[in-house]
């Protein structure tokens, strides 16, 4: 009894200990939430104090070290989860003054609080880094080559170049050749195959154009190797330098038409023993290799007619080829009017793909032998056989091909930016809501099926130089109006200075990419952007340029402009004489700090395409939108962070939604709401046709519901739902749902308190047929969503800072066996998992998956894969992939060659 008694005594403090302290804590409630006031800005200070360290050591061109990464992307959670708890604190609070007898909500408030405080205080003590960055080759992505064909004269000049690059005679070394003649795509063969080469600590392509400067290709080395921007030349070329000094480096320096000093740039120069540095320039000029003091050079010319002939085939396909008995001698007479250039081949073959009848080649061949003008130079003789293709495009696609060359030299274009540009000209029909993006797509299909555009991933293209060249000479009526369209890169611009511009003939300008320090020039001379004589300027499209006051103070006396974009200008108001514009169909205010709009943008009656994406906007006067009867897309949308106020300032959305309903001819509606009531009348519209909607304030409720009368509405139109509603810790979607959300490609969640998504009387894989992208956003509650793996359309699956998860997938339903899982997923990122132990089992199958990326998930042991399949890569730290356990050895050494590095990205 004694030794009973003892060990009762022995344990009551250890049981009394933990009951008096959880009885304590809805008395102590204020104290908790107060007591992270102080460590909370530590912790706010600390954070700013490393990434001033981070920062500075980027521009010497070091990385982000993953340990710092690691605790920023912690200290901004621990914000975020301090910030919910004060909210939280503040609303029981007002529940009877200044106290709450809600002993509940005071202990689940007053615990968090605590145990908060040991994470904020956790986190302080982890601040002091030894070093936060460090050093690490830079990623070198593959380039594009267009055809995988190969041919035999192809090859034998990249194994010269190789050879050149391999020699230690040589620092600077030539591709010279005509345009179209394949400069560019052998530049690209040699720099994949130093992909993976040992040789090179730094490979890296840089595009140079006729406008190249000493600072946009210090931007573009610093853009590749992952380092900071410098405000001179002169110190940004010393940081460039101090990184390639001691390092192996392979420079290729794309389409160069002039002398540039790379020493200036901060390349250095100069043969060694110790260190390989080379540099390859391409140009059309052989002139210019010698004044870039060039070694060794290969000039490039049209392919032999056997190589010409062999790729000739390849892009018009064997049915067409074999499609009568006449067409093989027919296409060698083609291939022969082109002169073996292969961007000719390539564009002609994709216009006589599919043209299975003689008489169609033989006029081809007619039109070839016409276009061999004399007196011309041979880009002019180059443009003309090159038309024929454009010529074959229906007028509307001609005219949308066109617009294509108002994007600079070699940029990547998105495709969505495109289709607006397509809109907002009114290229496209814009009267059916479910085609009014689909049929820009199909555009771009018909151009990119032509050679036209090529295709850079799944959301861009690009035009090859001779063919924005080509578009700009048919749009300057085949040069005999040179000035119809202008670009206003920097030597434009310095054309202006001299009065060398005809604007009374500009009916297009275009500037969306510029030398900073040229601008500045150009504004200190006091010359305005637009002069007053361009009086039939039609379009403007203008982007990441400041000091636009002028040409926005004077806006108004361009009276005939139909499309105004102003995007990423820094605008504080809306451009002044917009009243005057009453022509205007297209503006795009994207991006600005502009804060209110204009009563007098009621006059714009013919507006049809309005966006002020990205803006504070807190002032829509009432009674402009309903003046504005021809408007078809309307953008007020905002995916900026989680926001956790009320949404004081956007009370104005509140009766423009009732507005709404004024405007018949709306087909396109994005718009963020910050404030239930917003959503509610949103609810109550009968036409809805919403594209892009994102859910962003403080719900009223734990439950978050989307009824079916709203799924019902925005069926057909849908493309992207975001939803950041807090505290919510279940989402209803569609209680009776019969309808589908056909169109719905994004879908993605910002709810720290997310546990559940219920799915009443309807399949997800049946309410979502075309999900493409899915996102979970720090959902730290969430545990499940094994209702994804059957979703027939899904491509990509991105889980970030999802702290309670352990097995990511389940076979649901007990049909695993029968249906196909994850039949389209192409890529599957995971990061900031920390109790994650496994993805799945066996039984769930990835056929479809290329890509992986596991970052910070420090518990998971194996992957689920039992064959490589269409696997590409796998993308780890090394850590996780030293950790990983396989079932035999033979498994391992066969994803050996998938494994990637994770190097961060900024």
């Amino acid at each position: 009894m004694d030794c009973i008694s003892q060990a009762v005594t022995a344990a009551i403090p250890s049981i009394i200990g933990p009951v008096l302290k959880n009885v304590a804590y809805p008395f102590k409630v204020a104290d908790n939430v107060k007591a992270l006031d102080e460590p909370i800005c530590m912790l706010s200070a600390a954070q700013t104090d490393v990434k001033a360290k981070v920062e500075n050591a980027e521009r010497q061109g070091l990385t982000q070290a993953d340990v710092v990464k690691n605790w920023l992307r912690q200290v901004e959670a621990a914000k975020g989860e301090v910030d919910d708890i004060r909210r939280r604190y503040q609303e029981r609070a007002r529940c009877f003054g200044s106290q709450s007898f809600n002993c509940w909500s005071n202990f689940s408030i007053s615990k968090d609080a605590a145990k908060k405080l040991t994470e904020v205080q956790k986190l302080c003590e982890d601040s002091r880094f030894e070093e936060v960055a460090i050093q690490r080759r830079p990623e070198v992505p593959e380039l594009l080559i267009g055809s995988e064909v190969v041919v035999t004269q192809e090859e034998a000049n990249r194994q010269e170049i190789l050879r050149y690059i391999d020699s230690d005679k040589n620092d600077i070394i030539g591709i010279w050749g005509m345009g179209g003649v394949g400069k560019t795509r052998l530049l690209h063969l040699v720099h994949n195959h130093y992909k993976e080469n040992s040789a090179f600590d730094v490979v890296v392509k840089v595009t140079a154009s006729k406008d190249c400067s000493v600072e946009k290709l210090q931007a573009e080395l610093c853009e590749k190797c992952g380092f900071g921007r410098e405000t001179s030349v002169e110190s940004q070329a010393r940081i460039i330098s101090n990184y390639l000094t001691n390092r192996n480096f392979l420079i290729l320096l794309d389409d160069l038409w002039g002398q540039i000093d790379l020493e200036k740039v901060g390349i250095p120069l100069g043969l060694g023993k110790q260190f390989k540095k080379k540099i390859v320039i391409t140009t059309r000029s052989e002139s210019v290799c010698y004044s870039m003091n060039v070694k060794e050079s290969l000039k490039v010319v049209g392919l032999e007619t056997k190589d010409a002939l062999r790729l000739f085939y390849e892009i018009v396909g064997d049915k067409t080829i074999k499609s009568h008995n006449l067409i093989p001698r027919l296409a060698e007479k083609v291939v022969e009017e082109l002169d073996g250039l292969p961007l000719a081949l390539v564009i002609i073959g994709a216009a006589m793909r599919g043209k299975k009848h003689p008489r169609e080649w033989e006029d081809r061949i007619d039109l070839l032998r016409k276009s061999r003008l004399k007196g011309i130079d041979e880009e002019e003789k180059l443009f003309h056989r090159l038309k024929l293709s454009y010529d074959s495009l229906n007028e509307k696609s001609q005219h949308c091909f066109l617009v294509c060359s108002l994007w600079p030299e070699d940029d990547i274009i998105k495709k969505i930016d495109l289709i607006r540009c397509w809109l907002g000209l009114g290229l496209l029909d814009l009267y059916d809501a479910r085609n009014i993006y689909n049929s820009g797509y199909d555009v771009i299909s018909e151009l990119l099926s032509a050679c036209l555009l090529e295709e850079v991933g799944s959301k861009e293209v690009r035009m090859h130089d001779i063919i924005r060249d080509m578009a700009l000479w048919i749009a300057h009526d085949e040069g005999k109006e040179k000035d119809k369209w202008v670009d206003l890169n920097e030597s434009v611009l310095k054309q202006m200075r001299h009065k060398n511009i005809s604007w009374s003939c500009v009916e297009r300008v275009s500037l969306t990419r510029y030398d900073p320090d040229g601008w500045l020039q150009f504004q200190r001379e006091g010359l305005p952007l637009i002069p007053c004589d361009a009086t039939r300027l039609q379009f403007v499209r203008v982007r990441s340029l400041t000091g636009m006051e002028a040409l926005v103070q004077n806006v108004g006396i361009f009276r005939d402009l139909v499309f105004l974009e102003l995007s990423r200008c820094n605008l504080i108001s809306f451009p002044q004489g917009i009243s005057e514009l009453v022509k205007l169909e297209h503006l795009n205010l994207y991006g600005n700090k502009i804060t209110s709009v204009p009563e007098e943008l009621k006059h714009v009656r013919n507006l049809r395409f309005l966006s002020l994406r990205h803006n504070p906007i807190n002032s829509f006067p009432k009674g402009v939108l309903p003046e504005l009867k021809e408007l078809m897309v309307l953008d007020l949308y905002s995916d900026y962070p989680f926001h956790s106020g009320s949404g004081d300032g956007e009370h104005w959305k509140t009766w423009l939604i009732n507005e709404l309903s004024c405007l018949s001819k709306l087909r396109c509606l994005s718009i963020d709401l910050r404030q239930p009531t917003q959503f509610r009348n949103l609810l109550e519209l009968s036409n809805l046709p919403v594209r892009k909607l994102r859910l962003n304030y403080v719900n009223e409720t734990d439950t978050l519901e989307i009824p079916s009368s709203f799924i019902g509405k925005v069926q057909d139109n849908l493309y992207k739902l975001q939803l950041a509603v807090n505290p919510v810790r279940k989402i209803v979607i569609g209680s009776n749902c019969q309808s589908r959300l056909r169109n719905l490609e994004f879908l993605s969640f910002i709810m720290f308190v997310l546990e559940m998504i219920e799915w009443p009387n309807i399949a997800p894989e049946d309410l979502l047929p075309m999900l493409h992208d899915l996102k979970f956003n720090l959902c730290g509650r969430l545990k499940d969503i094994s209702w994804t793996i059957y979703l027939p359309c899904l491509r990509k699956l991105e889980l970030f800072i999802c702290v309670h998860i352990v097995q990511l997938f389940e076979c649901v339903g007990g049909s695993g066996a029968i249906k196909p899982t994850f039949p389209s997923l192409i890529e599957l990122l995971l990061q900031n998992l920390p109790e994650m132990e496994i993805i799945c089992d066996k039984s769930i199958t990835f056929p479809s998956l290329e890509e992986v990326k596991i970052v910070e998930c420090p518990k998971l042991k194996k992957l689920p894969f039992q064959s490589r399949g269409k696997l590409k890569t796998i993308e780890t730290e090394r850590e996780c992939w030293e950790r990983l356990e396989w079932e035999d050895n033979d498994l391992k050494q066969d994803f050996q060659g998938l494994y990637r590095l994770y190097h961060p990205v900024f």
